[in-house]
Parts: structure tokens; C-alpha cells; sequence
């Protein structure tokens, strides 16, 4: 997605796509990614802030075991970012998933998956 991340992060993001699908929650997320992605490639095509919060997300989450404040704070700016700029369906989707972030705090990203 517009060149987020280099070489090494692409595994990475491989491994997070990967246990993501292993889950309702994620699939889910992944599933309002995909409904959502021009809108989110548009925003991401016009704002390198909002890319380099996305890119710093992404590392943390596959990089940290455990969602801590930092991985969770990273997230949340993405939400926020994605916010302001984001129709109504989407707006409404982050929503959904603020509340779901604010939940993991402190938990493994398989902890939160398995639930």
C-alpha cells in the first residue's frame, strides 16, 4: 500500500496479515480495510504524516509482544488520523475499533486475537 516500509518490514506486515486472519477480530478488521481502501490509499497518497504514523504502527505491532502504551497510543494516532479525514462509513468502522484497541491495552496481540 503506497510503499509502506521497506523489504524487511514486508515480512513483517506478511506475519501480522498472517495472525490476523487467524481471528474473528482481525478478520473483521482486515475486512473494513478492504472496504474501505481507496478511501484509506487516497488519504495515505496525500499525507505522509498519516504514512509515517501508519508505518510506525505497523513495526510496533509486529515488532512488540506486548501491546503496551506506545503500540496502542501508535494505533490510536492512526485512528485519529484516519478520523479527520475519514467519510461517515468509515468514521464509524474506527469507532468500532478504537473500543477494541483501548481493550488490548496490556495484552498480547495473540491474547486479543484468541478472544
Amino acid at each position: 500500500m503506497h510503499g509502506l516500509g521497506d523489504a524487511g518490514h514486508s515480512s513483517a506486515t506478511a506475519k501480522l496479515h498472517e495472525q490476523l486472519q487467524s481471528s474473528r477480530m482481525g478478520q473483521r478488521w482486515e475486512r473494513m480495510l478492504r472496504l474501505h481502501a481507496h478511501e484509506v490509499e487516497a488519504v495515505l497518497a496525500v499525507h505522509a504524516d498519516v504514512r509515517q504514523d501508519v508505518e510506525k504502527a505497523l513495526r510496533l505491532l509486529c515488532e512488540t509482544e506486548e501491546l503496551d502504551h506506545d503500540t496502542t497510543s501508535a494505533v490510536e494516532r492512526v485512528l485519529d488520523d484516519l478520523q479527520r479525514h475519514a467519510s461517515v462509513p468509515l468514521q464509524r468502522d474506527i469507532t468500532l475499533m478504537r473500543d477494541e484497541v483501548a481493550l488490548s491495552r496490556g495484552r498480547t496481540l495473540t491474547e486479543v486475537l484468541r478472544d
